[in-house]
């Protein structure tokens, strides 16, 4: 973690900086990349900052151990469900109103419809029973 929180401090106080430097050789008169090259580094301070502070709260991961071993990092990263077709039909409601913000906004309901299907049909898709979809 330590090596994550030096690379995205490095990369938003180098950002900040290109910002700067833009903005003096454009005059300020260049209204995009000046703010966005600031909103980059403080962006990526934001990270490291939260990096940094989470280093802080939970101590020295496996990842700074240079004579760590893969189990070491071995955790439960939760439960999944194997055959699901749920994110499938999600990814499609997610991309139908997508398509409707890109193409016409009468196409959108039907992706928040599809959306509000696919909601409830992955939180209660283990409540019937072993594997029912």
């Amino acid at each position: 973690m330590k090596s994550s929180i030096y690379l995205f401090n490095l990369c938003g106080l180098f950002f900040i900086a290109v910002g700067i430097f833009y903005g003096f050789f454009t005059d300020f008169s260049e209204l995009v990349g000046f703010p966005a090259l600031l909103l980059v580094g403080l962006m990526a301070l934001m990270i490291g900052v939260y990096l940094w502070l989470t280093d802080r709260r939970v101590g020295r991961q496996p990842q700074d151990n240079d004579d760590a071993e893969i189990s070491d990092a071995d955790a439960d990263y939760g439960f999944f469900s194997p055959w699901s077709w749920w994110p499938i039909v999600s990814a499609g409601a997610a991309a139908v109103s997508f398509y409707g913000f890109a193409m016409g906004w009468w196409i959108v309901p039907f992706g928040v419809v599809l959306g509000i299907v696919a909601l409830v049909g992955l939180t209660y898709e283990h409540d019937r029973g072993d594997f029912a979809h």
